[in-house]
């Protein structure tokens, strides 16, 4: 018998390399199709926290109190007056409700509102271009189904029924007239109210005091602090949070008397209110889908791994394998993906991580069992593919470390393959 020629035999090798690289491209445009299959699963969570918000009640922004002095002429801006001292205290809890397969967090809150008011120059307004006996105070809301009850404002020893309405700057608010002739320069005017209401997703303010403090106590386990100011000081445990808020008017960029809320134009007291704002949000953490795309982006890897690592068994038995069951292993690592992302959607995710790696093993470990007839040689891959998946799984919970660890990983995976193809004798005689 013939000796086949050693050129022979590495164009060989080189040609079925460049057929196992080429399928490896050719996945990716599965893999593709996985990304834009996941961010259409979260785009659909959003809708449903949507739809909720829209039945029950929007992410709520509590402003005020503040007092409006309207302008005679509607070629004039308003006047408004913040306050001295601005304390918020609420008690938040969180509801669960679900919309379909989606899980959205709402809640109630129920907020004391209090400080004081000191009085300006007034008889600056009495003869100038605004009209001070139509003063009154304003509370803004995002969305008023959130209130629960009927709110009343406590001024200094009176009350005063607040009612619903719009306002050119803040938008919808609660309102009601006050008596601002009989007040003196430098009175100091102490307010409170009581404002039990609803909302989803977050709760935030603005820092509209002299002094601001904003108090919150809430069962939500996962709270996210946003806007312009973190809390002074926060605790959080697995029975809720408690966060506290301090902010000075040195803090933030407007004083204690605006005309235009959230456009700049010339005058010196316009701001944009939205650049100020803090809170917290409350919601059900969809780190399943974040977690999912960051694993999607390993795919590649794990292809081109499982690929090299049939080809060199392959090589050392002398079993041929059709680049078609190649193929047919790449889409069961990406099947990974697709089992991951629907099983993550109803259970936890560690949980779905591990059982949709269990199927993925034992289908291409008893494939590879049944291709090459060595059991002990299949079951190495599975091992191998066993790692990866775990080496995966840390790296995903990783935040910091996430580079420094992969990269290490993905430098002894190199090195184990440099020292697997030392052994590969490219153009040795059959």
């Amino acid at each position: 018998m013939k000796k086949e020629p050693k050129t022979n035999r590495g164009n060989r090798l080189l040609l079925k390399l460049l057929i196992i690289g080429l399928l490896s491209v050719l996945l990716l445009i599965p893999q593709q199709f996985i990304m834009r299959l996941i961010s259409e699963r979260y785009e659909t969570s959003s809708e449903a926290e949507k739809e909720v918000s829209q039945l029950w009640s929007k992410p709520q922004r509590i402003t005020g109190p503040v007092i409006h002095i309207p302008a005679r002429s509607s070629n004039d801006n308003d006047a408004y007056l913040l306050p001295e001292a601005l304390q918020m205290k609420g008690d938040v809890k969180t509801e669960i409700r679900h919309r379909g397969i989606f899980d959205v967090t709402v809640y109630t809150a129920n907020l004391n509102i209090d400080g004081n008011f000191i009085m300006p120059n007034l008889s600056a307004f009495v003869d100038s271009v605004y009209d001070i006996s139509k003063a009154e105070m304003l509370i803004a809301l995002n969305d008023f189904r959130g209130l629960t009850e009927n709110i009343t404002l406590k001024l200094d020893d009176k009350s005063y029924s607040m009612k619903s309405d719009k306002d050119e700057e803040m938008g919808s608010v609660l309102c009601c007239r006050i008596p601002l002739l009989n007040m003196q320069e430098g009175q100091q005017v102490n307010y409170s109210v009581k404002l039990p209401i609803k909302g989803s997703e977050s709760l935030m303010f603005l820092p509209l005091g002299n002094s601001t403090e904003v108090q919150l106590s809430s069962d939500c386990t996962s709270p996210s602090f946003q806007g312009n100011f973190l809390p002074l000081s926060q605790t959080i445990s697995d029975k809720g949070f408690t966060a506290t808020w301090k902010i000075l008017s040195i803090n933030r960029d407007f004083s204690q008397m605006v005309t235009k809320w959230n456009e700049c134009g010339n005058g010196p007291r316009c701001v944009n209110m939205n650049e100020n704002e803090f809170g917290v949000t409350m919601k059900v953490p969809v780190l399943q889908y974040q977690q999912t795309t960051r694993s999607v982006k390993y795919a590649y890897l794990f292809i081109f791994l499982t690929f090299a690592t049939v080809f060199f068994m392959e090589y050392r038995h002398q079993t041929p394998i059709h680049p078609v069951q190649y193929l047919l292993i790449g889409i069961a690592l990406l099947v990974f993906y697709t089992l991951l992302l629907s099983f993550s959607e109803h259970i936890p995710f560690l949980w779905s991580y591990l059982i949709a790696m269990l199927m993925t093993i034992v289908l291409i470990t008893g494939y590879l069992a049944g291709i090459l007839k060595i059991r002990k040689t299949a079951i190495m891959i599975g091992l191998m593919l066993l790692s990866l998946y775990v080496f995966m799984y840390v790296l995903l919970q990783l935040e910091t470390y996430t580079l420094l660890v992969g990269s290490i990983g993905i430098f002894i995976i190199l090195a184990a393959l440099m020292y697997a193809s030392q052994k590969v004798k490219w153009y040795k005689e059959s």
